[in-house]
């Protein structure tokens, strides 16, 4: 399965931007590990559509309002994801929900579909994050880099 890591956040405003930091460091992990492609989606909402539609597997990596502590990291698949990502942070954000249901009237749903976030602190203007998502980055760049592997290793 080629699988699409697709990184959002805005740099600018603050726990923001930890998806971003996330593709940074996952793409560490895996280089250019054949079959995987990383995305600097950023801030382009429903720009990033055809980067879902050529998708076979979805990584989204990004920012949380929720569940839980700011600084948790939250992983969810398939039938897991609509319960949670019907909020967006922001309300000019357009959601992973409304890109896939847009790639669904297409016709051109990933197979598979991912999430990996942390649950943010402060979303204000300013740069750099908080310490307790800073310090969440570990453990959410092994759950990014775990689903991805047991992806890979599926689809062989």
């Amino acid at each position: 399965m080629k699988v699409t890591v697709l990184g959002v956040g805005n740099p600018i405003m603050g726990d923001d931007a930890v998806g971003l930091e996330l593709l940074a460091r996952v793409h560490k992990e895996f280089g250019a590990a054949e079959g995987i492609k990383f995305v600097d989606g950023g801030t382009a909402g429903l720009e990033n559509l055809t980067v879902v539609q050529d998708a076979e597997g979805l990584l989204l990596l990004d920012a949380l309002a929720g569940p839980g502590a700011p600084g948790s990291v939250v992983t969810l698949e398939g039938d897991q994801i609509p319960r949670l990502l019907q909020s967006k942070l922001s309300p000019h954000q357009v959601g992973l929900l409304d890109l896939l249901s847009a790639a669904r009237l297409l016709g051109t749903e990933p197979a598979r579909v991912g999430v990996v976030g942390v649950v943010v602190a402060d979303t204000q203007l300013h740069v750099g994050m908080t310490e307790v998502v800073t310090n969440a980055l570990p453990a959410a760049t092994a759950a990014a880099v775990t689903l991805i592997q047991s992806w890979v290793s599926t689809s062989t």
